[in-house]
């Protein structure tokens, strides 16, 4: 199977800390592009990322295409523009079923239903008319195979069903042929998110510290910033002291993602939260809306039980609200 397949970085077997030698060491121009524009989307540089993906996404090679429109959908996403990623979304659906019909590639129809899961599973858009992506993960190539268990993981995640999205993320450590940092670091926070919920909060703790530890070295953020409402709290508590200068390059990009985010899964909504609080802000208030109490928030955040008094007192103003109660009308939407 061709090294040149859909998100080629995803796909790349590397040492964390050699995004870039990688991305220099694909020797076709195209390709080279398209995982150059992921090491942008990775790092936080969105408006690179979509200015390189926009000439691809009526590209006639299927891997290009995909990879394209999937990078313009959530570049566009983090840049608040949410016209351009429902664009990258339609292009992605109408691709899919193209594939499905016509095409004799099994790959080819797999990296399409893989893109279909992709932008919408993550998104928490509906994919009840896609085909079943378990089926098609089989001819996935390695890397794109495990970012797959991730995106699987995110379906069972989303149903409630956690010990079943951590034993997929386990499945698929247990069965990697190589390093493929990009997908162990998603496949890490999913552990960590499914941990959480599960309340094991030391094993939720190492696992985003595998994550963050491997991240760095790049300084891949993004997936750091798509997970920070669903990690609820967890960075907080973990990186805000002991990596400050990433901490807040992270957070800074945090809200216009969160705000581009809602703008695509519910563009109706009048639900102004992610404009109103910072990230820590964000991150107590959904502790609060699940009912832990001001101690059990500040053992978590490292704060004094005074100090999260004060931050709840500054959301509840922000907010207009009165009461703890109320928060659930936000952050549990």
């Amino acid at each position: 199977m061709s090294e040149y397949t859909i998100l080629p970085l995803i796909n790349a077997s590397f040492q964390p800390g050699e995004a870039k030698r990688t991305v220099a060491g694909f020797e076709d121009r195209d390709f080279q592009k398209i995982a150059r524009a992921e090491y942008y989307y990775f790092t936080g540089q969105a408006e690179k990322c979509s200015h390189i993906a926009e000439r691809y996404l009526m590209s006639h090679n299927i891997k290009l295409k995909m990879s394209s429109c999937l990078l313009y959908v959530y570049s566009n996403l983090t840049l608040g523009r949410a016209v351009a990623s429902r664009k990258g979304i339609w292009e992605i659906r109408e691709c899919l079923e193209k594939e499905m019909k016509y095409s004799s590639s099994a790959e080819d129809k797999a990296i399409s239903v893989f893109a279909g899961y992709m932008s919408s599973v993550l998104l928490h858009l509906p994919v009840d008319e896609l085909p079943d992506v378990e089926f098609y993960a089989a001819a996935l190539p390695p890397g794109i195979k495990m970012f797959s268990a991730y995106v699987i993981a995110h379906m069972a995640y989303l149903k409630g069903e956690y010990g079943r999205a951590l034993g997929i993320c386990e499945a698929a450590f247990m069965f990697r042929d190589g390093t493929y940092p990009i997908s162990m670091i998603y496949l890490y926070c999913m552990m960590a998110m499914c941990q959480i919920n599960l309340k094991h909060h030391q094993k939720a703790k190492d696992a985003l510290m595998l994550a963050w530890n491997m991240a760095k070295e790049d300084e891949f953020l993004e997936p750091f910033i798509e997970h920070h409402g669903l990690l609820q709290g967890l960075l907080e508590s973990c990186i805000r002291k002991e990596d400050s200068k990433l901490y807040n390059k992270l957070s800074d990009k945090v809200i216009s993602f969160s705000r581009g985010w809602m703008a695509i899964h519910n563009p109706m909504s009048e639900n102004f939260v992610t404009d109103a609080l910072s990230t820590v802000e964000f991150s107590i208030a959904m502790l609060a809306s699940r009912d832990w109490n001001n101690q059990e928030i500040a053992d978590y955040l490292g704060f004094s039980p005074n100090t999260v008094k004060t931050y709840l007192s500054r959301i509840y103003v922000k907010l207009n609200i009165k009461k703890r109660d109320e928060l659930k009308k936000y952050m549990l939407k």
